[in-house]
């Protein structure tokens, strides 16, 4: 009896067993979208905007006047060199960036670039990925700019065993205007991997390092077992190239970021299918509040800022991303966009026991009027849709 009860004890073990790992392995299989199709939603009212390629990122789109800031390169450049993809083929680069800043209307759905004045001669340019903007409160007019740069090495053969240099850029403009002072470039051990960038000040910024390490034979096989890697808060003020700090540390695969009402820091994982909402401590560290599952890989994360929304863009058919990102885009299949709203419930704070936030799928287009999205910027009834290796920028209305 007691050697019944044991094998049936096994068996039922192994068979719960078998049943947990059979939940995890299709919640990942349907995280990867191996099987999705991706119905259209709100893509039948759209216009292109040719002339924009390749802008990983688009900021601070200003709800009264249209006006937004991209990150643009293009689709030759890209297929070349994406530190975070491991691109690292520096060699085939120009000496010079043509990589830009686009400041771009939506409403007269016109465009020009920023003129960068003050620049180091040794940074060869800006080597564009994450972009953020900080709006003073007393000169509504000023603007600083802070961008993360992912200068190759000074031999750039060297860049597939030791990575890129990155650095964040910062310059000031102002509204509207077609140029922008360079102020500091911030250097700093702990800017290994820099994604995304945040503004919390006139010199004071977070920064996702989407990864543990530059250049790992792990990272090959981060979709199975990522390493955990880190949100870093830096202090432009004073002198020198910048204090940095780890806000919070054992971060899986730190993405998009984006500030929010009340000290509120939203965190994309590329990884884990969720967005993490972080509470800023006077220290500039970073507290825990809530996890917002969505079981897609989450790329950029913006905020409207006249209605506290955030919008989330997914790759949402991970592989096919991956695919076209070795062509940059100019080959292979033509990526999904999906893109997820999410909103704070009232009356459910931090202290309640039932969720604080929401979601819906708010935008879907198969990959035949947008493809490869990595940003959904929003602005009135519209988003400003724009990709790491996207041929242009697309505007979509969205129906209330």
């Amino acid at each position: 009896m007691r050697f019944l009860s044991l094998k049936r004890y096994t068996l039922g073990t192994l068979a719960l067993g078998a049943a947990l790992l059979a939940v995890i392995v299709n919640r990942r299989v349907d995280r990867l979208g191996l099987y999705r199709t991706v119905t259209p939603l709100n893509n039948d009212d759209c216009f292109v905007v040719p002339g924009l390629e390749a802008c990983e990122d688009a900021r601070w789109v200003d709800q009264e006047s249209g006006l937004a800031y991209l990150a643009c390169s293009s689709q030759e450049a890209r297929m070349h060199y994406v530190p975070a993809t491991l691109h690292l083929n520096a060699s085939q680069l120009p000496s010079v960036s043509t990589d830009y800043i686009a400041l771009f209307n939506i409403n007269t759905r016109s465009h020009k670039r920023l003129t960068l004045h003050g620049l180091p001669a040794d940074a060869h340019g800006i080597w564009v990925h994450g972009i953020d903007l900080y709006r003073s409160p007393s000169s509504p007019s000023k603007l600083t700019l802070f961008l993360n740069s992912h200068r190759p090495p000074a031999d750039r053969s060297l860049a597939p065993t030791q990575g890129a240099d990155s650095v964040v850029e910062t310059f000031e403009t102002e509204v509207g205007s077609d140029s922008a002072q360079w102020i500091k470039t911030v250097r700093h051990p702990l800017l290994r991997t820099p994604n995304s960038v945040a503004a919390v000040g006139e010199r004071q910024f977070y920064v996702s390092n989407d990864h543990r390490y530059k250049v790992h034979w792990t990272r090959k096989w981060e979709l199975y077992k990522p390493n955990p890697s880190d949100i870093v808060f830096c202090d432009a003020s004073g002198e020198g190239n910048g204090e940095c700090k780890v806000a919070a540390d054992q971060v899986i695969y730190p993405n998009g970021l984006a500030t929010g009402p009340h000290g509120l820091l939203y965190q994309a994982s590329t990884i884990e299918g969720l967005m993490r909402v972080w509470q800023v401590q006077e220290d500039h560290m970073l507290v825990p509040v809530e996890e917002v599952q969505i079981n897609r890989h989450f790329d950029n994360v913006h905020v409207n800022s006249a209605t506290g929304d955030i919008f989330l863009t997914a790759l949402t058919k991970l592989f096919d991303f991956r695919a076209a990102a070795k062509t940059g885009g100019r080959s292979g299949p033509t990526p999904p966009v999906e893109v997820f709203r999410v909103w704070e419930q009232p009356g459910q704070k931090k202290q309640s026991k039932g969720r604080r936030y929401m979601s819906e799928r708010i935008f879907g287009d198969p990959g035949t009027t947008v493809m490869g999205s990595t940003a959904a910027a929003p602005y009135q009834d519209k988003l400003l849709l724009t990709g790491l290796f996207s041929p242009e920028v697309v505007i979509c209305k969205l129906e209330q």
